[in-house]
């Protein structure tokens, strides 16, 4: 989930925790967020798909990962989400991934570990999940699947984040403010909803920036390094230079002439 749709679902289920009198941010690294003495399921895709304080909505078909959710909720499975096991959204290492999928293909060694917050079990077996973002973390000791588990788990290790300089903290928040404010950005809808993000004074800086990468970064690799970087101070400099990228894209197209358009067609 890329764009004004995922940074409009963050702002949503934030929100929500205001209006139940819970802190608008979870707070990470919270000691009952995850057991990291115990296992973890993984849940692994081609590409990141899941950040910390981010929302990832996802549909659940396979049989052995229909597994894995119905592990993860146990009891919860009426609803009460405050006990399900944690599920680590893992990517997979490469392409040999396509020769391999039904097996086990090696993966990159960072995770994200994330929170079942809503579900639906469907007629025909198959899961629609709510999964909300909660630690980076990197894999130590695979357990890989058997006749009595059909998915893989992992022991992970968080990756704490450094401890961040406030004063230089708040001029990040300052310049990705007056970044996203510019006059071309404006006109997109998620790098909107991401601005108002950095305007609100109950969002901590190293949250908004990432929820402005989930939103914003698109590029596969770029994800990844913003998924595998514990320190928030790099991981703006990420998002920094895709945003910067993004206005370069929109100053490219208004300067293009209509001969010029891909197959008649605008690139906006």
């Amino acid at each position: 989930m890329f764009g004004a749709r995922a940074a409009r679902v963050v702002l949503n289920f934030a929100l929500e925790r205001r209006k139940r009198g819970l802190p608008i941010i979870q707070r990470m690294f919270d000691a009952d967020a995850v057991d990291f003495s115990q296992p973890v399921a993984l849940f692994p895709l081609p590409t990141v798909s899941l950040l910390p304080h981010a929302l990832q909505p996802l549909h659940v078909f396979e049989p052995r990962y229909r597994s894995m959710v119905v592990d993860a909720l146990g009891a919860s499975l009426t609803g009460d989400f405050d006990h399900a096991a944690p599920i680590a959204m893992a990517t997979f290492a490469g392409e040999g991934w396509r020769d391999s999928y039904a097996g086990a293909p090696a993966l990159r060694p960072v995770v994200c570990v994330g929170r079942i917050v809503q579900h639906q079990r469907l007629p025909d077996g198959r899961h629609d999940i709510m999964l909300h973002g909660v630690a980076r973390a990197k894999i130590v000791a695979m357990h890989e699947a058997d006749d009595s588990r059909p998915y893989r788990m992992a022991e992970l290790e968080p990756l704490e984040p450094l401890e961040m300089n406030r004063p230089r903290m708040l001029r990040v928040r300052r310049a990705m403010h007056a970044l996203l404010a510019r006059p071309r950005l404006e006109r997109v809808i998620a790098a909107r909803h991401v601005l108002d993000w950095f305007a609100r004074d109950d969002v901590p800086t190293h949250a908004a920036i990432e929820v402005a990468g989930y939103a914003l970064v698109r590029n596969a690799e770029d994800r990844y390094q913003l998924l595998a970087e514990p320190n928030a101070f790099r991981r703006a400099g990420i998002v920094r230079d895709a945003i910067v990228d993004l206005e370069r894209l929109i100053c490219m197209a208004e300067r293009q002439h209509s001969a010029d358009w891909p197959k008649g067609e605008s690139w906006n």
